[in-house]
């Protein structure tokens, strides 16, 4: 049984240890209450048979006070167990959450989906917390209750005991051996449903996608795929389970069939009395009860271990390294030398030698085709990536020497998608600044055309847009994400197809209000559409990851390159926009 990650869980929250411990003692205290409530059933037993009615009733007193002393540790530990597992899984959250967002992007990006993520977040954690808060003091309660019980049979009769002995270690042997495979298949199951709500998560995000493409019928299948794949893991895992049960039954009627026909010739041998017998088989329920949950307790305790092997590979996922730089040696926002990247080594490069240079204060375009690599250059400038070869500098420091927070204070970003968070309007923008003034809000509302939208709303900028802005057009999403990067006030923006959600009207007004705001900074523009970027101090058009054609727009209009077909393919001439 590799329980190696299980262990490594407990490790890391080793200061709860103690309170866990506690626990694992007051299951101890109830071994001992019900093996001294039942020996003093067999005694009263034996002395109400002999006559001696006042010495019974003392023995039947000290059983319900051992009873009710059992009864009192019951209440004392879920008191207790509560609280150590609530500020105990807090923690856990909080901690995989925190990895969430600080792990290594490209690790996150390649190898975890979305649902897969949501469901260790969600329901491993969920499963270890009931492991800790549950399943520990009630199988140490069943184990202690189990090991006192077989320790008092073996001084009541050790002829009926060596009957358990023989049959007990033989019986566990069997459940364990056929319960060894539930780890590996329960984390099958487990990835094999993640995978299956990664696909439910997508569809529900790209609904209108989704139906747009009639696409329910193919998602659809794979969905059921990936279900069918967990319920065929599942089966295998109750097919063992049905295998322990059986086992556990046979193992049973043994020893009934033992303990009644032994303990009846002891009787009649005289070899035991009657309450000694009485109180035999009282504790055997709680051996019984330990046996007859050893199966469960194996199965819980594996997949424990799965859920702890899911939970660390992802606060396995390293951080992301940063330098110490906390700022800029120069003003030059951006500067690329023989900049080369690859997602895959055997794939084509997404950049080959790229050379670029953004100035201070102008307003650098950069265009070219799908899949020539200029979201690959946001993610390295974003630092989400560090360059493979060649050199990228960030206000003249080098890329890989500073540190990401630090770096992003400096860079406002706004992506093709627009990503906003469920809340209201005013939360949503000042996301860019915390602390963000009401004043503040409204004039960067006002800047992007959404003013008069926003107090059509009773309560205003308190209106709440929903999961993902989904009370919200295209173009107002996006003109939302706008005024986040705005009251941000960074030196270098990022504008990613920035106005492609936007109707021409609507993206003049926002152009026009962008004009103003990046005055004096600086802003690298990508856009397939080129009308957007007349205006830009200076555009690098790409071309499978390098730099093909470069210049102010009127520069490049003239030379009839690149740059100038792809104008005439949108319509724009020289002198007409």
């Amino acid at each position: 049984m590799n329980l190696s990650a299980l262990f490594r869980f407990y490790y890391d929250n080793k200061k709860y240890l103690p309170g866990l411990t506690l626990i694992v003692g007051l299951s101890l205290v109830s071994g001992v209450l019900k093996m001294l409530a039942a020996t003093c059933w067999g005694r009263a037993v034996d002395l109400g048979v002999a006559g001696m009615v006042t010495d019974m009733l003392i023995n039947a007193g000290l059983m319900g006070l051992f009873i009710l002393l059992d009864c009192t540790r019951t209440a004392v530990h879920y008191r207790i167990i509560g609280g150590i597992t609530e500020n105990m899984f807090l923690e856990v959250r909080s901690r995989a959450f925190e990895k969430i967002t600080q792990g290594d992007s490209s690790v996150l990006e390649n190898h975890f989906r979305t649902g897969d993520v949501a469901a260790r977040l969600n329901s491993d954690i969920d499963f270890l917390s009931t492991f800790s808060s549950g399943h520990i003091s009630n199988f140490s309660r069943m184990i202690f209750s189990g090991m006192f019980g077989l320790a008092a049979c073996i001084c009541i009769s050790w002829q009926l005991a060596l009957i358990y002995m023989i049959i007990l270690p033989i019986s566990i042997w069997m459940v364990s051996a056929i319960s060894k495979p539930i780890q590996a298949q329960s984390k099958r199951s487990m990835d094999s449903t993640g995978s299956a709500m990664s696909i439910a998560a997508d569809t529900i995000s790209g609904a209108l996608t989704v139906k747009a493409f009639a696409a329910q019928e193919t998602l659809g299948v794979r969905f059921d795929l990936g279900i069918d794949a967990a319920y065929q893991e599942k089966v295998r895992t109750e097919k063992l389970s049905m295998k322990m049960t059986a086992v556990k039954y046979i193992a049973k009627v043994m020893q009934l069939m033992s303990l009644f026909i032994m303990g009846a010739w002891l009787v009649q041998s005289g070899m035991l009395s009657v309450g000694a017998f009485v109180a035999f088989v009282t504790l055997t329920n709680y051996i019984t009860e330990a046996f007859d949950s050893s199966d469960y307790m194996l199965k819980s305790l594996r997949s424990a271990a799965a859920n702890a092997q899911r939970y660390y590979e992802v606060i396995d996922i390293p951080n992301e390294w940063g330098g110490p730089a906390l700022q800029g040696q120069s003003t030059v926002p951006c500067q690329a030398e023989s900049l080369c990247f690859t997602y895959d080594q055997a794939a084509r490069p997404a950049l080959d030698g790229l050379n670029l240079t953004v100035p201070p204060g102008q307003k650098v375009a950069i265009v070219g085709t799908s899949g020539c690599g200029k979201s690959t250059l946001v993610k390295l400038i974003c630092r989400l990536y560090l360059p493979e070869k060649g050199r990228l500098k960030l206000f003249g420091t080098d890329i890989a020497a500073w540190d990401p927070n630090a770096l992003r204070q400096n860079i406002a970003i706004v992506t093709q998608d627009p990503n906003l968070f469920d809340g209201s309007i005013y939360e949503n923008i000042a996301y860019g600044k915390p602390g963000l003034s009401r004043e503040e809000c409204m004039e960067a509302l006002k800047a992007v055309s959404l003013w008069d939208f926003v107090c059509s709303f009773p309560d205003g900028m308190d209106h709440i847009i929903g999961e993902s802005g989904q009370t919200l057009s295209g173009g107002q999403k996006q003109r939302l994400c706008i005024a986040r990067a705005m009251v941000k006030q960074a030196p270098l923006v990022l504008l990613d197809e920035a106005t492609s959600a936007l109707d021409l009207q609507t993206e003049r007004d926002v152009q026009n209000s962008m004009d103003q705001l990046l005055a004096g900074r600086s802003a690298i523009i990508i856009a397939h559409r080129l009308s957007t970027i007349q205006n830009a101090d200076y555009i690098y058009v790409m071309e499978s990851g390098k730099v093909v054609e470069e210049g102010p727009p009127t520069e490049l209009m003239k030379r009839h390159g690149k740059y100038y077909e792809m104008c005439k393919l949108q319509g724009i001439t020289e002198g007409k926009v």
